[in-house]
């Protein structure tokens, strides 16, 4: 090898070529070609029953399950309902009667009656009943009054005064609990309002017809509207609704 003099410009041999020393590098055996393969080495040969990867391995056969044996738990029968004789009291839960009753008021609210009525189906005596019923009412995990009003303030857009009452009464209230309750909702005619608005587009559409008067009129009439709101409630669709007097009075 040579290198070239900057200042004559004639090649001019390496230190080493002069002293007879081989190159850098001279004589050292050449390295061997890597061949072809992930990340230029060639994966070893696997050795027989040695597992290389978690998918050669074979799951093993699951045996056959006896025929006394659940593998699933869709397998298992449920056994049938005994049937209760007739006339025998009803099975009595394993809890207390107050245990059940603050149950039952967790999942959903009951009047004073409805619950009592539960617990005597499940088979609690009277005075068990009794306990319940006064633990809870002191303890105002149950109140007919909260009672009545959610119940009444959940249907008071789409029932009048009478549907509202009657639907308390067969709840178990009172009936002054019930007629004062009512009372403190919003007017028929304000409530009215909400009922027919399901109207609006089929009157804008086809006009008010006599047989949608009379349609909207059964509508409100069923879900205990008075004359007096069925009336607001009509003529709030732009039509005349002095004639809702008189068919309530015929009928």
């Amino acid at each position: 090898m040579y290198l070239i003099n900057k200042k004559t410009g004639v090649p001019e041999p390496l230190p080493e070529d002069e002293a007879g020393d081989p190159p850098s590098g001279a004589g050292k055996p050449d390295k061997p070609r890597r061949e072809a393969g992930s990340f230029g080495r060639r994966k070893p040969e696997p050795i027989p029953g040695e597992f290389t990867r978690t998918s050669d391995r074979k799951r093993p056969a699951r045996a056959s399950a006896s025929p006394c044996e659940y593998t699933r738990t869709s397998d298992r029968k449920r056994k049938p309902a005994t049937p209760r004789e007739p006339g025998a009291p009803p099975e009595k839960p394993a809890q207390s009667a107050k245990a059940y009753a603050v149950w039952l008021l967790a999942r959903q609210d009951y009047s004073a009656a409805a619950l009592r009525r539960k617990l005597g189906s499940k088979g609690y005596d009277e005075t068990e009943v009794e306990d319940a019923m006064a633990f809870v009412i002191g303890n105002r995990y149950q109140d007919d009054g909260r009672f009545a009003e959610q119940r009444s303030r959940g249907i008071e857009n789409r029932a009048g005064n009478r549907r509202i009452e009657m639907t308390l009464r067969q709840k178990g209230i009172d009936a002054d609990l019930a007629k004062t309750q009512v009372q403190q909702l919003a007017p028929e005619e304000e409530r009215v309002l909400h009922a027919v608005a399901k109207f609006q587009a089929q009157v804008k559409r086809d006009g008010m017809s006599q047989e949608l008067k009379l349609k909207i009129y059964r509508f409100l009439a069923y879900r205990g509207f008075s004359s007096k709101a069925i009336r607001a409630g009509i003529e709030s669709l732009g039509t005349d609704g002095g004639w809702v007097d008189d068919v309530g009075e015929s009928e």
